[in-house]
């Protein structure tokens, strides 16, 4: 035995062992070239948690192979989805068309809709109607209504007493005017008069009321005064007809 072990291997031993072991690690390194991992593993054997967490990305996936995901069942009907931002507080807004302009549907400003009438039936002067006075009397129209007529006459003395004189008349005969019967057409009724003064006169809060057989009718209710708001007379009338 120690015969053995004391002799040197030859050089042909030496070559052979070295060839061996060549040729074993060139099998190695050509099988981690050559080996597929699919044919080492069976298909449906490997579980997910075999898996590194967080490793598959999109590259691994073939999305068109994915089904819709249940939470997006309706996902197809938003197309115009940017644009419901505020749909929670859309809450029956179809009824609400036009809801901004209905706070005060049933009332105007607070008003029932009968304390408003349209320009068509108001009656009266167009504002305040003022005149100068003269000496013989000058005379103009403040409204007419119908048949009916109402002027105002505003005279001024040498001593400058201002007298301010209402009328009115009716062309249909047989009309009243401020409660009095007027048999013939076209005779003045007395309204009212202020003066004569040089100071300021007023009557305010009068109503006249005018009835013809024709059926024209009005109420108004004025007011005048002399020696005031920049004028010698002045009159302000307003109603319904």
């Amino acid at each position: 035995m120690r015969g053995i072990l004391g002799r040197r291997p030859s050089g042909a031993m030496v070559i052979a062992v070295i060839a061996l072991v060549l040729a074993a690690s060139g099998t190695a390194v050509a099988a981690t070239k050559l080996v597929s991992g699919d044919k080492l593993i069976k298909k449906g054997t490997l579980s997910g948690n075999r898996l590194r967490k967080h490793t598959i990305t999109g590259t691994q996936v073939k999305l068109s192979k994915l089904g819709k995901v249940p939470a997006a069942t309706n996902a197809d009907h938003a197309t115009n989805a940017d644009h419901a931002t505020d749909a929670d507080r859309a809450t029956s807004a179809t009824n609400a068309t036009n809801a901004n302009h209905a706070n005060d549907a049933t009332t105007l400003n607070g008003q029932p809709a009968s304390s408003f009438l349209s320009s068509s039936r108001r009656i009266g002067t167009p504002g305040i109607v003022k005149a100068s006075g003269t000496a013989s009397g000058n005379t103009v129209t403040l409204y007419t209504l119908g048949p009916f007529t109402v002027k105002m006459k505003c005279t001024k003395d040498a001593g400058g007493n201002v007298t301010l004189a209402l009328t009115g008349s009716s062309s249909e005969a047989g009309s009243v005017i401020d409660g009095s019967l007027v048999a013939t057409a076209n005779t003045p009724v007395d309204l009212g008069d202020v003066g004569p003064d040089t100071a300021f006169g007023q009557f305010d809060n009068v109503n006249d009321d005018f009835e013809a057989p024709s059926g024209a009718q009005g109420i108004l209710e004025g007011a005048a005064g002399i020696n005031s708001l920049g004028s010698d007379c002045w009159s302000n009338w307003t109603g319904i007809g």
